[in-house]
């Protein structure tokens, strides 16, 4: 006998579970948590917002992606930024370095998935060093052009951005929201 029911409940469930499954759906519907895809190159865009000047010749630079497609997309890691020459090559020391934790910030930070909605931007910021009053060394070498690449993504934007550095560029990875 409990055989019998329990065959029963077992025929039931079954009989319940494919009448779920020729319900149809709404095309692009979905039930649960939304993937956002990795930003594309082609859909993003970059911008200089700022610069805050420190003495001593320290120059923290924020910069901006904002996402120019019609849905989020999300951003992880270091973008690669390069000190270029009026022709384009790299300067020496001109490529960004990974960095935690820039001058200036209180805490480190490691790269975080950021999602970037549709119209929106998410930031990172450079740091670079000029000398500053009184430097006796000689002349640090002057980039009049920056070429700067998402993470994940293989587009290389170029700016015409003048930086004079002497030392090495250090890079934040990506954080989310906007540059004031």
């Amino acid at each position: 006998m409990r055989k019998l029911w329990i065959g029963i409940i077992l025929l039931a469930a079954s009989t319940a579970v494919m009448g779920q499954e020729s319900i149809k759906l709404a095309p692009n519907f979905r039930i649960g948590p939304q993937s956002v895809l990795p930003c594309r190159g082609a859909d993003l865009s970059v911008r200089h917002v700022n610069d805050d000047a420190a003495m001593g010749g320290h120059l923290l630079t924020d910069y901006a992606f904002k996402n120019n497609s019609s849905s989020a997309c999300t951003l992880k890691g270091y973008p690669r930024f390069e000190l270029l020459t009026k022709s384009g090559q790299l300067l020496p020391r001109g490529r960004a370095i990974n960095s935690r934790q820039l001058m200036g910030e209180e805490t480190p930070t490691t790269p975080q998935l950021v999602t970037i909605e549709a119209g929106k931007e998410a930031m990172f910021r450079v740091y670079t060093n000029n000398g500053g009053a009184g430097y006796m060394g000689k002349p640090c070498p002057m980039s009049p052009k920056v070429r700067i690449v998402a993470p994940g993504t293989t587009r290389a934007f170029m700016l015409k951005d003048e930086i004079r550095s002497c030392q090495k560029v250090q890079v934040s990875a990506v954080r989310a929201g906007s540059p004031e």
